[in-house]
């Protein structure tokens, strides 16, 4: 049994200072008491009526006192004195529970509650005694007595309907067209929302004509999604894996999660590419987001406000400059303002889920193609092919069975790999070196590229059209070669002042930092067709003449040759059917007598190549082989004259 004395002297701090409100009642003998606060108006919270409605009902006395606010009690008062004067207020009927109860409830008649009630519910709506007194919306995730428990149960069941309905939206969809069809007049393509099953896009597969023989490629053309900037982001190349698992992924997202995963996408540091927005869908605690915060002067308003960031007087709030403020908070965060709200990076560690290698299984839904056979019996079957000097060779593509577009790049890479060793295990010089002569603007990669494949002249299936008034031949397919592909990021790095090129200290002795945007080389598989693969308006002869005859000017080009050689020149009748010698230790370049003049300036070139290139040391390890030094003259001699040549 507890005494009044020990119960006041539990309470006694809330006495004193008058933050809370104290409640006093009897149970037979003993004494309870339990503190209260008020809602902003001095209004009681719907649970602490309640509760009060119950002392009350356990002992009617009961009586609820405050230190600033009622009498004989105070912070100048010792234990002895606030028990007395609680005691006096029980003992004189003042401050009764019953009165406070009625002093500080703004509950609306009961008559008008249930004629409210009533419409509520002839519309099939919840009802809130909260939302209905002051407009605030009740917190679905907590029952606070403003609600009965069926009309609590009903908003849960609204709820769950609302967001089964978003669920059933399409989130992302993509338009999957036939490249082979697209490009022999034919269009055939349909729209896929993700996710999906594989069942289903084997059904889309069948319907657009994509059986991995005739027809393997495909491309998706445009996308849709709810997401505000999500399809935009999207490439023509994207895995369909990929797109599903992210589709998964925004599935099972919450309202709150998809908003912010839109401003996040709006936002733009974790969005490159598909594997990064992937990753972005489950790092979505790296970021805060403030709904309510559209401009930098809500944004101002908020941190003064809301966050309590400066301690401001009343009388100065109404000349502070909130958007000059938020701008340099919004400037220090890095944040962005967005259609839904303020959202900046918050320096959590972002976590890479997912490598952009395997899919995991439970999101693969790409049907699987035939096993194509390999590049290199293509090659063995192109050079059994018999052909005259002026024949051009049959185009044969690579067929790219993968369908992700870093596995594009290494199986293309690979390819690329076994065509270079090819060149150097082999005797077919001339033939490579023949082709990469006509490639003034293309890299060596692609050049050899295109030379595997038995391309000649090439260029995307829009160029034709567009720039030489040409259209690829139905049935064609695209040769592959390597495109660049960069992408930009943004990192933060220390400013540099201009005219002294050093660091910037703010003045705490902290190196300042601002935002760049940085470039990241990347390359991706593109398609582009032959000129044997187009019909059209006739183009200027680009035939190579045979490596015979008089050179125009001859004395004067070779007489210029000899100053570019760093070896000596002569020439001197030489054994067999050699034309050609480089000499390192006598630092001197012999050419075969009786050569025709465009012979002896392709020799010469090759030679000179010899002695630029290779004039190092035997024994170091950056010298190569026999096989590679030649390759690399022939390439040099091959280039040169087919070019003066044409000129």
């Amino acid at each position: 049994m507890a005494n009044l004395r020990d119960t006041v002297k539990d309470y006694q701090e809330e006495l004193r200072d008058g933050i809370a409100w104290v409640a006093f009642w009897k149970t037979g003998r003993s004494w309870n008491a339990e503190y209260f606060h008020l809602e902003m108006g001095d209004i009681l919270y719907p649970e602490d009526r309640s509760r009060m409605e119950e002392i009350k009902q356990a002992d009617p006395a009961a009586v609820v006192v405050n230190g600033y606010y009622s009498g004989y009690l105070g912070e100048d008062r010792n234990l002895d004195e606030l028990t007395a004067g609680v005691r006096r207020h029980y003992e004189n009927g003042y401050s009764n529970i019953g009165e406070f109860i009625e002093a500080h409830d703004d509950r609306l008649p009961p008559e008008l509650i249930e004629e409210a009630r009533a419409a509520a519910h002839a519309a099939g709506l919840p009802f809130s005694e909260k939302a209905y007194r002051g407009g605030e919306e009740p917190d679905p995730y907590l029952f606070d007595g403003s609600m009965s428990m069926e009309d609590y149960e009903l908003m849960h069941r609204m709820i769950e309907k609302e967001r089964s309905e978003r669920m059933e939206e399409t989130i992302l969809s993509g338009y999957l067209s036939n490249l082979g069809k697209y490009t022999e007049g034919r269009p055939a393509g349909e729209w896929v929302s993700f996710p999906t099953t594989a069942e289903h896009l084997k059904e889309v597969f069948d319907r657009i004509g994509i059986d991995g023989k005739n027809y393997g490629e495909l491309h998706i053309t445009e996308y849709q999604s709810s997401i505000p900037g999500l399809a935009g982001k999207l490439t023509e190349l994207e895995s369909l894996d990929e797109l599903n698992y992210l589709g998964e992924l925004l599935k099972m997202q919450f309202d709150d999660d998809r908003e912010k995963f839109a401003a996040a996408i709006t936002y733009g540091d974790h969005t490159r590419d598909l594997q990064d927005i992937i990753n972005l869908a489950q790092n979505l605690d790296c970021y805060w987001i403030y709904p309510s915060v559209k401009t930098e002067e809500d944004y101002g308003h908020y941190l003064i406000e809301e966050l309590d960031e400066l301690e401001l007087p009343e009388e100065a709030k109404n000349y502070f400059l909130y958007e000059e403020y938020g701008r340099d908070a919004a400037i220090n965060d890095g944040g962005r303002f967005t259609e839904q709200g303020y959202i900046y990076n918050n320096r959590n560690t972002f976590t890479q889920w997912y490598d952009g290698r395997d899919v995991p299984e439970e999101y693969r839904v790409t049907p699987q193609p035939p096993v194509q056979e390999k590049e290199q019996a293509d090659l063995d079957a192109a050079a059994a092919i018999p052909t005259t000097a002026t024949e051009q060779p049959p185009v044969l593509p690579i067929i790219l069975s993968s369908e992700k577009p870093a596995n594009k790049m290494k199986e293309i890479t690979d390819r690329l790999e076994q065509g270079i060793l090819g060149i150097y295990e082999s005797d077919r010089y001339a033939d490579y070196l023949r082709t990469m002569s006509k490639f003034h603007d293309y890299s060596l990669n692609n050049t050899i590229l295109i030379a595997m494949q038995g391309g000649n002249l090439v260029k995307g299936y829009k160029q034709w059209e567009k720039e030489f008034d040409r259209h690829v031949k139905p049935g064609e397919k695209a040769i592959k070669i390597i495109a660049p592909a960069p992408f930009t990021v943004k990192k933060q790095v220390e400013k540099i002042d201009p005219d002294t090129q050093k660091p910037v200290f703010d003045k705490n002795g902290k190196a300042v930092t601002e935002e760049k945007e940085i470039q990241i080389p990347a390359f991706r598989v593109v398609s582009v067709f032959d000129v044997s693969q187009t019909e059209g308006k006739e183009l200027p002869d680009l035939g190579i003449k045979e490596l015979t005859g008089d050179v125009e000017q001859y004395q004067d080009f070779f007489a210029a040759l000899e100053k570019t050689s760093p070896f000596a020149m002569g020439f001197e009748a030489l054994s067999g059917s050699i034309k050609g010698r480089c000499n390192y230790e006598e630092k001197c370049i012999l050419i075969n007598e009786g050569m025709d003049e465009l012979q002896n300036i392709k020799t010469a070139i090759h030679e000179i190549a010899h002695a630029t290139l290779h004039d190092i040391d035997k024994d170091a390890p950056e010298r190569p082989d026999r096989r590679t030094r030649e390759v690399q003259a022939l390439y040099s001699a091959f280039q040169n004259v087919n070019h003066f040549k044409e000129c």
